[in-house]
């Protein structure tokens, strides 16, 4: 009797033993996943077509081997004009994201509103200004600090043309204005939509700077758009760009409006339409279709703006946090934005160019190599071109009052050249 007492109260104690052990390794085990639980970064974006989802993986993979969580927080649509709304209300309520993409002039607005993250001293640090191409350094600084890094250099006034399409009508890239015109004719003739194009005022936009650029050529550009001068607005050269810009928007199709960008870059892909004029960020899509530069489609500036290059960047900003953690996880995110790893792997698949400039042109495509190119050659003349379109060459004020005429020409067939750029005059003078 006492024996078996004995054994239970042995066995008992044992029980107790393994019970207390067993919880004393699952509290230990808890505790050291909760110790080493990666730390989040949250990241605001618009990025959300397939080629900008396929880039957007390459910062993701960096950021997961430095050990941090990428927390998704996409808000696609509406030009960022989603995206500026929301971040507002979180702004009114007090629960900013860590990361955000931006761009210049937005940015701006931003640290006016003293919510972000001052940048001077990790850029100092990690040598930003020797790094950085000189205009990304200008876009990325405001009143002389850093706010923001500018993840890719992008060229507006690009032309993108679908090879086996173009083949039909002698394979050749039209150069001027002119010789688009009439391969357009006869495209159209034959039925096919010369022009992809889509019904938001932005990618309209984008176009029009490939027209003013083509037939105004840098100075009137400057003139023009970053200065506003009234006398240039409305000269002859204007009124000719906006009969240029009248003729684009007949040779694309009816059925346009409400049409996305890449949208649009997929009847280019498909064959459906011959000619694209957006930004280069337009390549991405077609790689991520599977499409080579030079077999399945083609690249170049668009006609008659040659080696002039219109910048534009998604730039990313950091918003002010108090917890030192969050603050250690944007300085992490940070100094990966700038690495030359990712700003080149980035860029491969985003169809941009590295906003760094020491990089190895081999590793980029054709399309990219001639982005390179041209950037190099207009720095050493100082041709770089800010755009309008993306916030960067004017004021937001002075960007509506443009964006809202270009529109509204493209979409009224009454709407004459001269009373366009008329319009444009007076509605400027009233701001």
């Amino acid at each position: 009797m006492n024996n078996t007492t004995n054994v239970w109260s042995t066995q008992a104690i044992s029980r107790k033993r393994n019970v207390v052990a067993n919880t004393l390794l699952g509290f230990l085990l808890c505790t050291q996943f909760a110790v080493a639980a990666e730390p989040k970064v949250e990241v605001v974006h618009p990025w959300s077509s397939a080629g900008e989802a396929y880039a957007l993986d390459a910062l993701k993979d960096a950021v997961r081997k430095a050990g941090l969580e990428w927390q998704d927080s996409a808000i696609a649509g509406n030009n960022s004009n989603n995206q500026q709304q929301a971040l507002q209300a979180r702004l009114s309520a007090g629960n900013l994201p860590d990361v955000t993409q931006t761009v210049p002039n937005l940015m701006h607005a931003y640290v006016e509103q003293n919510v972000l993250s001052n940048l001077d001293a990790q850029a100092k640090e990690q040598g930003w200004d020797q790094k950085l191409s000189p205009e990304m350094r200008k876009v990325a600084m405001y009143k002389g600090s850093y706010y923001a890094i500018p993840l890719v250099e992008h060229r507006e006034n690009m032309m993108w043309a679908n090879k086996a399409l173009l083949a039909k009508y002698g394979g050749e890239l039209p150069t001027t204005w002119e010789a688009f015109n009439a391969l357009a004719e006869r495209m159209q003739k034959d039925g096919v939509i010369p022009l992809a194009l889509g019904g938001e005022d932005w990618q309209e936009g984008q176009m029009f700077t490939s027209v003013i650029l083509g037939v105004g050529g840098k100075d009137f550009y400057n003139k023009a758009i970053i200065e506003h001068d009234p006398q240039a607005i409305k000269s002859a050269t204007m009124v000719k760009v906006f009969d240029q810009f009248r003729k684009l928007i007949n040779f694309s199709d009816k059925n346009r409006i409400g049409r996305d960008w890449n949208a649009a870059t997929q009847m280019v892909i498909d064959g459906k339409a011959a000619f694209q004029f957006i930004g280069d960020f337009a390549k991405a899509e077609f790689l991520r279709a599977g499409k080579q530069p030079g077999e399945d489609f083609l690249c170049a500036s668009s006609p008659g703006t040659g080696q002039n290059f219109v910048y534009l960047t998604d730039e990313l900003a950091f918003f002010t946090q108090s917890d030192p953690q969050r603050q250690a996880t944007q300085k992490i995110f940070a100094g990966l934005v700038i690495d030359p790893a990712v700003q080149i792997e980035f860029s491969r698949r985003k169809g941009s160019i590295p906003t760094i400039m020491d990089v190895p042109a081999e590793q980029f495509d054709s399309c990219a190599q001639i982005n390179l190119a041209d950037r190099k050659a207009n720095q050493a003349t100082g041709g770089m071109l800010p755009s309008f379109i993306e916030n960067i060459a004017v004021d937001r004020d002075v960007r509506g009052v443009l964006m809202d005429v270009i529109t509204h020409f493209a979409n009224t067939p009454s709407m004459t050249s001269q009373q366009a750029a008329d319009r444009i005059v007076k509605d400027l003078q009233s701001l």
